[in-house]
């Protein structure tokens, strides 16, 4: 390709970034640096209370129409670490190397989400010889957790309503809507009891599952070892005298998690038995997903001694039955088994007095949404949890506009095939800025980036190469696009 459609300025962009923890939530030293970037290249810069910022690069001296184009992504990352990892996202830059056509992280998340986007963006603000229209530059914090940024962002300033967004993770496609999101925080209080001798206590982990990101890897067929704890506690409640001590599984709630444990107490005289039954659910699950997850495992030890205190009766068999009254995955596809409606539980972690179970539900279909939504009304209702709700927008692809139109024509030329415009059941900030921003015509589009929100997130550099050129003929022949 040559010249300016080579990469090195991204490849250093990322690289830098890189060496800057950026988890959601604590985002000020990226912030920091976007921002000194715009002081030292003279760029009009506006960064809020909260770190978002917006970079202005007016038009070339070429261009001769003042429209102008919003590229947007966001700073922060997802912080996933393999098991054993002493890493401190907090403190410690991400060790990325290449592997033949991939760029990868040692032991951690890549952060191509969004950091390649981030990149591309800081290349093309950079450049001293690209034809370009006034660019407009978004940069929004927490993302990946409540889409803070996007909600709060004042968005005033700006002239443009054409946008391209950088968060996408295949080249094949242009996205032209989202899903919008809800996410529930069930607070489940419990009972606690002594138990008495004739109980040993026992750690049940269940792990080795691949994970991913809960919207794009939802109907991989991937497992979820929270929903795969909660199917075998079931199984042995039905035959066995228990006690649930506690269980802990997931970080995150839009993450698929990849693994789960439980402490129970169970009679002594039960033990071998319950072994073999947790042996033979062992196989069962292998088998299931076999073709996904050829490390799962599930692995038993019995514990020394502890407090002796457990949750009582009453509260374990509520907690499993909640486990296994909640769906779990693709509640609803379309006919080419495209995901609309979907839930994952992320998240299930031990208190003092509760349990709190996190969970996500995505849709592009509010219909189907609202029944999924009585669904689990009705569980909140049924078992007396307390229960939070937050919600992200989604954005109603436009069926037919002549930036869309242009853009696709413009990939067609650039790839020697059409994209395919998909409304993606993924959650972007798209839909906050469609609310704010009148007559928002939108475009999402990245390179390759594989297994994101995981360890084994990689991002494909011939894809990275050909999706850059791609935006920079967008902006070349935006004068015809508008």
């Amino acid at each position: 390709m040559g010249g300016k459609y080579e990469i090195d300025d991204v490849m250093k962009y990322f690289y830098a970034i890189n060496q800057i923890p950026r988890m959601s939530g604590k985002e000020e030293k990226i912030a920091d640096y976007i921002e000194n970037f715009a002081k030292d290249r003279r760029l009009k810069y506006i960064r809020d209370r909260n770190n978002n910022i917006i970079i202005i690069k007016e038009a070339s001296k070429l261009f001769q129409n003042d429209e102008s184009l919003l590229l947007q992504c966001h700073m922060d990352m997802v912080c996933e670490k393999i098991k054993g990892s002493n890493h401190n996202f907090e403190t410690e830059p991400i060790e990325v190397y290449i592997d033949g056509d991939f760029i990868k992280a040692k032991g951690t998340t890549l952060g191509a989400d969004n950091g390649i986007g981030v990149a591309i963006i800081l290349a093309i603000l950079d450049s001293k010889n690209l034809k370009h229209p006034r660019i407009e530059a978004i940069f929004t914090v927490q993302e990946e957790t409540t889409m803070e940024g996007a909600k709060t962002i004042d968005v005033s300033e700006l002239k443009g309503n054409k946008m391209i967004c950088l968060d996408n993770m295949k080249e094949e496609e242009l996205l032209i809507g989202c899903a919008s999101a809800k996410v529930f925080d069930f607070e489940i209080l419990c009972n606690k009891e002594e138990i008495n001798e004739e109980y040993r206590l026992i750690r049940i982990e269940i792990d080795g599952f691949m994970g991913g990101h809960s919207g794009s890897d939802i109907s991989k067929n991937r497992g979820n070892p929270i929903e795969e704890m909660g199917n075998l506690l079931f199984i042995l409640n039905n035959k066995y005298d228990f006690y649930l001590k506690n269980i802990m599984g997931g970080r995150k709630v839009n993450v698929i998690p990849r693994e789960c444990y439980s402490n129970l107490y169970v009679k002594y005289d039960e033990l071998e038995n319950i072994t073999n039954e947790i042996n033979e659910f062992k196989k069962n699950l292998r088998s299931r997903f076999a073709d996904n997850n050829d490390k799962v495992d599930i692995a038993i030890e019995v514990n020394g001694e502890e407090d002796r205190y457990s949750l009582d009766k009453k509260t374990t068999r509520k907690i499993i039955d909640i486990l296994n009254a909640i769906p779990n995955g693709v509640y609803y596809e379309d006919k080419n088994k495209n995901p609309l409606v979907s839930v994952n539980i992320g998240v299930i972690v031990d208190e003092i007095d509760n349990v709190h179970l996190l969970f996500s539900t995505r849709s592009n279909r509010k219909t189907i949404e609202s029944e999924l939504i009585k669904k689990i009304e009705t569980i909140v209702e049924e078992y007396n949890i307390n229960s939070e709700v937050s919600q992200l927008s989604g954005y109603e692809h436009k069926e037919k506009t002549k930036f869309i139109d242009e853009c696709k024509t413009i990939y067609k030329q650039c790839f020697g095939r059409n994209p395919k415009l998909i409304d993606k059941h993924i959650c972007l900030e798209a839909g906050f800025f469609g609310e704010k921003i009148p007559g928002l015509d939108f475009i999402a589009i990245a390179p390759d980036i594989h297994d994101a929100h995981s360890p084994n997130e990689r991002c494909s550099i011939s894809s990275l190469r050909r999706i850059y050129k791609y935006i920079l003929i967008i902006l070349e022949n935006f004068e015809r696009i508008q």
